[in-house]
């Protein structure tokens, strides 16, 4: 079911959420690619963004700015990636530094790695049975700010639960996704870099909660992480909320939510896939 749905493209819905965009400049909105790369250790997964982050900066800004906008004149183009990470800590720019070696070394000392990120936010954990989503977006392409961006981002969590039968939403001064007061389902953080994004959100979906309780998520205390396989057998729904369930329903609400046509990156841009493979080996 997963290779099938990973040949499909996605057209926008007539319901998406314009994140404060005008009708002409959402039907001019480009294709994103999107790629599930399985299992990534952390580190080489950071490396590939930074590193495809920086040729999309050279590329762009190597232009004119009058012919920045013309997507013709790129070889490279946006791409949503999805995976998921061996058991890793990280922390980001809010909490970056913060840790003394003592808690590093314990929280490595658990068969886990941890590293120190630009991304916003603080520690939180990545691992197997999480969806993990690192788009690489051209923001001014999509005519978004960075808040409209991450609107997007908790609109596509949003959607994806719903489609599961769970009721989540953002809750202002407290980031991520919730699905209670106190139980956040995805964790967001990002980073925007001349109008170029990465990192994004992870999504728990069957992830082992144990890793959880070894920190503050996100610095938040009294709150929790909850898994999307726990809420659905909560309500005896008796559906499958692993990884490769939820991959495809993300993909559709990604488009959903930020009003765009998404296919698989291999056919949108080529070039752009084989930068990923290359950089990701």
């Amino acid at each position: 079911m997963l290779r099938r749905a990973f040949g499909t493209a996605f057209a926008k819905s007539s319901g998406e959420c314009t994140l404060g965009r005008s009708a002409e400049q959402l039907s001019r909105l480009p294709t994103i690619g999107y790629v599930y790369l399985g299992q990534v250790p952390y580190h080489k997964a950071l490396e590939m963004q930074q590193q495809l982050c920086r040729a999309r900066i050279d590329e762009l800004y190597a232009l004119p700015p009058a012919a920045r906008a013309d997507r013709s004149n790129r070889k490279y183009s946006d791409a949503l990636i999805l995976l998921q990470h061996p058991p890793v800590y990280t922390n980001g720019r809010r909490n970056r530094g913060k840790l003394t070696p003592e808690e590093i070394a314990r929280l490595r000392d658990l068969d886990c790695d941890y590293f120190e990120t630009n991304r916003g936010g603080e520690i939180t954990f990545h691992g197997p049975g999480q969806l993990v989503g690192y788009p690489n977006l051209y923001l001014k392409d999509h005519h978004l700010a960075t808040k409209c961006y991450v609107e997007g981002l908790e609109n596509t969590i949003v959607e994806t639960c719903a489609r599961f039968g769970i009721a989540a939403k953002s809750m202002p001064g407290f980031p991520g996704v919730w699905t209670s007061p106190t139980q956040k389902v995805a964790a967001l953080g990002t980073h925007v870099q001349r109008y170029v994004t990465s990192h994004g959100f992870a999504l728990n979906c069957t992830t082992d909660m144990k890793w959880f309780r070894e920190i503050v998520p996100c610095g938040l205390d009294g709150k929790t992480a909850v898994s999307l396989q726990t809420l659905v057998e909560r309500q005896w729904s008796g559906q499958d909320a692993s990884v490769d369930a939820v991959l495809p329903v993300a993909v559709q609400s990604f488009a959903k939510s930020f009003g765009c046509t998404i296919e698989p990156l291999a056919r949108a841009s080529p070039a752009t896939f084989n930068l990923i493979q290359r950089l990701i080996k």
